[in-house]
C-alpha cells in the first residue's frame, strides 16, 4: 500500500553513533524496533554544522551558500552592522510553501528559521530564534492557544550557567510541553505532513555530554531518562499511525565533547590582521581601517576588502590572493594549550562552496575555517584569551547525524541533509 501521509521528526544535534549506543543498552527499545524494518544510516550535515544553516538545508534543498543562511549571526559589509539570519533571509521556497502550493496541508512545529512565519496550507509554530510564540506562528490565531497551554521555544540556557540540576529539571518540563503540543495537533489537525523538532536533544548535549561520556551518577542518567521519554512517544505515535502514514525521523548534525572555544578574532589581533578603534569593541562598525581580515562564527573569515567593506583596507586582485594564501598557511600553525593542532583545513569559499554560482559567490565568507573535533571557532570580537572553557562542553561535528526512513525513498548511500528535501517533495508527486 502506498503510503499518503508523511510524519516527520527531528532530533536536534542526535548523533547516529549515539542511538546505536542507546540501542544496545536499552534505552530506545521502539526506535530500535521502528529502525530494524527502515533505512537507518549515518548522515552528514552542511559546513557550517550549526542548527540554522543545517535546517534550511533540509528545509530548501539547498546549500548553505544558495539559500543564505550561514550561522546565527551575518553582516552587511556596506554599514559593517550584524544581524541574526531568520526566515525573512532564506533565499529560497520552502517544502512547507512549495507542498502548500500543492495543495497539501502541512503541519510545522519547532523548526529553526521559520520566524517570522511565511503563510501555509495549515499551522506553522515557529522555531529557535523565534522570540515571541504570538508572532511566530501561523495562523496567528495558533499563538494565543499556544501562550495559553504553557508552550515554550526553547528552554532558558541561562539557567544552565548558574543551576545545572535545576535546568535538566527545566528541559524535561520544555521538552514534557512540546511533545504534549505535538499530540494535541497531531490527533485535532488533518495534515498530509506533520514534522516536529525537538531542541531539548541539542541542548542537552551542549551542557552534559562530557558528563554523559564520563558517566557522571546523576548526569548520565538523567541524559539518558530524556531519550527514554522520547522513545515513549516515538512509540505511542507509531501504534496511533494510520496504516498510510510513511515517518521520516532525522538529525542534523552530530556531537563531540568540547575541548576548548578557540576565539579567531584574538588570533587575528595578535597576530596583526585586526585593529579595533575602542576597547572592547561593541560591534563590528568599531573595526578600524587598518584592519585586513576579521572573522564571525563558526569559523567564517572575511577580508577587509576595498570596494565591499565599509572601511576596506585591501585590494582586489593580487594583494586579496597573497592576503588568503597567507592566512591558509597560518590559521593552521593554531596549536591548544596541550600543543594539539586546532586547524584541520582552510579552504577558499570557491573550493568550499563549487556549487554556487557567481552571485552567491560574492556573499560568501572569503575563507572557511574547518577545526578538529573538539574546537569550537568563535567570532566573538574583543575576548581576552585565545582558548577557553566554558559551561558549554558539547559541541557539533559535520559527519554524524542519522536518517531513519520507512515507507519514504531516500538513497541509500552516503548523503547530506540537504538531500532530504527531494526525498520529501518526491514522496507526494
Amino acid at each position: 500500500m502506498k503510503k499518503s501521509r508523511l510524519f516527520i521528526l527531528a532530533l536536534d544535534g542526535t548523533p547516529f553513533t549515539l542511538l546505536q549506543k542507546l540501542f544496545r543498552e536499552g534505552v530506545m527499545p521502539n526506535l530500535k524496533n521502528l529502525a530494524e524494518e527502515s533505512v537507518f544510516m549515518q548522515m552528514d550535515s552542511v559546513q557550517p554544522p550549526v542548527s540554522s544553516s543545517a535546517w534550511a538545508s533540509f528545509m530548501t534543498g539547498k546549500t548553505p551558500a544558495q539559500h543564505g543562511i550561514l550561522g546565527f549571526v551575518d553582516r552587511t559589509p556596506a554599514d559593517m552592522n550584524w544581524y541574526i539570519p531568520n526566515a525573512e533571509h532564506l533565499r529560497a521556497k520552502t517544502i512547507w510553501q512549495i507542498l502548500s502550493e500543492k495543495g497539501k496541508r502541512v503541519f510545522v512545529m519547532n523548526v529553526p528559521v521559520t520566524f517570522p512565519p511565511k503563510p501555509v496550507n495549515g499551522i506553522s509554530i515557529c522555531g529557535f530564534l523565534g522570540n515571541d510564540i504570538r508572532k511566530g506562528v501561523w495562523p496567528p490565531e495558533i499563538g494565543t492557544l499556544l501562550k495559553a497551554r504553557g508552550y515554550r521555544i526553547d528552554a532558558d540556557t541561562e539557567m544552565a550557567k548558574t543551576n545545572l540540576p535545576a535546568f535538566m529539571d527545566h528541559l524535561f518540563t520544555v521538552l514534557e510541553k512540546r511533545l504534549e503540543t505535538m499530540r494535541f495537533f497531531y490527533k485535532q489537525e488533518r495534515w498530509d505532513v506533520f514534522m516536529t523538532h525537538i531542541m531539548e536533544t541539542d541542548r542537552l548535549h551542549h551542557f552534559f555530554w562530557e558528563y554523559f561520556e564520563q558517566g557522571h551518577d546523576l548526569f548520565k542518567a538523567r541524559f539518558m531518562e530524556l531519550y527514554r521519554r522520547i522513545d515513549v512517544e516515538i512509540g505511542r505515535i507509531l501504534a496511533e499511525a494510520e496504516d498510510d502514514t510513511a515517518f521520516l525521523l532525522l538529525s542534523d548534525h552530530g556531537f563531540c565533547t568540547l575541548r576548548y572555544a578557540v576565539y579567531l578574532n584574538r588570533w587575528l589581533t595578535d597576530n596583526g590582521y585586526l585593529f579595533f578603534r575602542s576597547k572592547p569593541p561593541a560591534g563590528l562598525h568599531e573595526i578600524a581601517p587598518l584592519s585586513r581580515a576579521y572573522s564571525l562564527y563558526p569559523g567564517r573569515i572575511y577580508i577587509n576588502l576595498k570596494g565591499r567593506e565599509k572601511e576596506g583596507s585591501v585590494e582586489p586582485g593580487t594583494e586579496y590572493e597573497q592576503l588568503r594564501s597567507e592566512l591558509i598557511i597560518r590559521l593552521k600553525t593554531i596549536m591548544d594549550p596541550s600543543g594539539r593542532p586546532v586547524v584541520k583545513q582552510v579552504l577558499r569559499r570557491e573550493e568550499a562552496y563549487p556549487e554556487a554560482n557567481a552571485e552567491e559567490i560574492q556573499r560568501l565568507p572569503d575563507l572557511i575555517t574547518e577545526a578538529f573535533r573538539g574546537y569550537d571557532l568563535k567570532g566573538d570580537l574583543g575576548h581576552a584569551a585565545l582558548f577557553n572553557k566554558t559551561i558549554f562542553n558539547g559541541m557539533h561535528t559535520d559527519d554524524d547525524a542519522f536518517i531513519l526512513a520507512k515507507d519514504i525513498a531516500v538513497a541509500e548511500e552516503r548523503f547530506s541533509i540537504d538531500k532530504l528535501f527531494r526525498a520529501v517533495e518526491g514522496f507526494f508527486e
